[in-house]
């Protein structure tokens, strides 16, 4: 019920206040983020930001600490320094937000990567370790004061209260915004007033809008219905009923002035549960074929004009303005209209009589994939760039959004380019991270895309997906060898991958061009799967069909 009162609030939004929404802001689990996706309100061009709410985050991260507190196996001292200093864990976190947030001669990505830099350090400093801490974020030990962090290492804690941490440094680019959701957590609250918590049934007779206009009416003007009592029922709620309402704005005074007071103390509010809505069901009889599609003149009208506006772009201005990737929503809403090289693999490989509607909605409307490995391996990419160049002796620079000169709807963001001729492709494997060296992992199938040759040296397999990937950013950036690295904590591999022409040309190019054209690039145009949010309506092209009838 949420997403859907948002996403029609999305649609309507240049109908009713002649508006386009770009950013929402968000607890962790809403699910409102994946709607507009799919429903594209205004057009597969138009992406919508999602700002993680402030204070979701730092409630689950003060919530995990203290749930990391009862854990027995961890010395009492610390348990209990973290208990006893809870609020200041959480302070560490504010104060670095609100200094990072009010400097105005830093670029917002500066910002964004100094906030990490200090949300990763906040532990060891409130441990009382300081050498790394920034002179604005504290003035060095204070007299008496403990350094606890090499009891916290030895036995462990310290370690799982980075994997807690890392949520934070994960949403820096939300908390350097600063925001919250409070406003619509109270709406919520003074909803639930009038309707009785869903306890009584409100839904016919307009007897739930009723209630909720009446919810409106109470939130805008921060009082009780006294005017509308007395306008419908034609007398004044009486004394008793100005008795309460006077007694209430006597507390609410009294309450507003010892938040003033006591900054620390804080309400927290349940939850809000949102239901969510998967659209008519396609083997129960309610989603009959789409009757509202463009004719196929039409749609081809539309394809060729997409394709022209592609070659119009400044594709060198979005490759700069990119490099700083997933941190950067111009990133994603580039590639939301593009095929990428992380995908090329899956599409060359798919059987002829595969059906393209699954993938098509894999790539236009499914959020992005996190995980632990996906975590791990984005935040080992640095130091693996790093020990690249200490093994190369030359400089790898960041790359943005590389978008081909020819077929602009095809594009790469390798992890590095070197010098004119190379790039960098990094793989940091969670399931090897134990490992000792390249050949236990492979034979402990820990590294499937690779193999041991007769030198002992480890090599990428030419069928699996990231050699396709790898092909697709050498051709893309017209640049001859890839460093294909491999990096754990106790090993690197750098393999050198050159080239191939003729792969390229026969196992890929044609099978990319023509999924582009005849899959995705029609639901761009014009998108079907979020009338009702059917993946059976996105279109199958001809020669799919042709395949699967044989």
């Amino acid at each position: 019920m949420e997403a859907d009162g948002i996403a029609e609030g999305f649609s309507k939004s240049i109908e009713m206040h002649g508006l386009k929404f770009n950013k929402l802001i968000g607890d962790g689990d809403s699910s409102v983020v994946k709607r507009l996706n799919e429903i594209l309100p205004y057009g597969p061009r138009f992406m919508i930001e999602k700002i993680e709410c402030r204070n979701h985050l730092l409630r689950n991260y003060i919530s995990k600490l203290k749930m990391l507190a009862t854990k027995t196996e961890y010395p009492v001292t610390i348990r209990k320094f973290i208990v006893t200093n809870i609020l200041r864990f959480r302070s560490d976190v504010t104060k670095a937000i609100t200094y990072q947030k009010n400097i105005l001669d830093k670029s917002k990505n500066q910002k964004i990567a100094d906030l990490k830099y200090d949300l990763k350090n906040a532990p060891y400093h409130r441990f009382g370790q300081h050498q790394e801490c920034n002179s604005y974020f504290c003035k060095g030990s204070k007299i008496g004061e403990i350094n606890m962090v090499p009891e916290a290492l030895r036995c462990g804690i310290l370690l799982e209260i980075d994997k807690i941490i890392s949520r934070l440094v994960n949403n820096s680019s939300s908390l350097i915004e600063d925001l919250d959701n409070n406003i619509c957590e109270q709406f919520n609250s003074i909803i639930n007033k009038y309707v009785g918590g869903k306890r009584i049934n409100f839904s016919q007779s307009n007897n739930y809008s009723t209630r909720v206009k009446a919810a409106i009416i109470s939130f805008n003007s921060r009082t009780y219905l006294r005017t509308i009592h007395k306008k419908i029922m034609n007398f004044s709620p009486g004394k008793i009923g100005k008795k309460f309402i006077k007694n209430t704005d006597r507390i609410r005074l009294n309450t507003v002035n010892r938040r003033i007071l006591n900054n620390n103390q804080k309400r927290y509010r349940k939850k809000m549960v949102s239901a969510r809505s998967k659209g008519p069901d396609s083997h129960y009889g309610l989603a009959e074929p789409l009757m509202d599609t463009i004719d196929e003149d039409e749609l081809q009208e539309k394809k060729n004009t997409f394709i022209q506006y592609l070659h119009t772009v400044d594709t060198k201005q979005i490759e700069i303005d990119t490099r700083d990737q997933n941190l950067n929503p111009n990133w994603f809403q580039e590639r939301k209209i593009r095929l990428t090289a992380s995908r090329f693999g899956e599409i060359c490989k798919m059987r002829p009589n595969t059906s393209c509607k699954t993938k098509v909605h894999s790539i236009l409307y499914k959020p992005p994939v996190t995980s632990k490995q996906m975590t791990y391996g984005h935040n080992m990419e640095h130091e693996a760039r790093q020990k690249l160049k200490e093994i190369i002796k030359l400089d790898v620079q960041l790359c943005g959004l590389v978008i081909d000169t020819i077929f602009p709807y095809l594009a790469a963001s390798p992890d590095g380019l070197v010098g004119d001729q190379a790039i960098v492709e990094i793989k940091c494997p969670y399931t090897a991270k134990d490992s000792e060296n390249s050949i236990d992992a492979v034979n402990n199938k820990l590294l499937s895309y690779c193999y041991i040759t007769q030198e002992n040296t480890l090599k990428l397999k030419n069928d699996h997906q990231y050699y396709y990937q790898v092909m697709g950013q050498l051709h893309i950036t017209r640049r001859n060898v890839c460093y294909f690295v491999v990096y754990t904590k106790k090993w690197i591999s750098v393999e050198h991958i050159y080239y191939d022409k003729t792969f390229w040309e026969e196992k890929m190019v044609k099978k990319l061009n023509l999924f582009y054209t005849e899959c995705i690039l029609p639901e761009i145009v014009d998108p079907l799967y979020g009338k009702r949010l059917l993946i059976s309506d996105i279109r199958e092209p001809t020669y799919i069909k042709e395949k699967i009838n044989k």
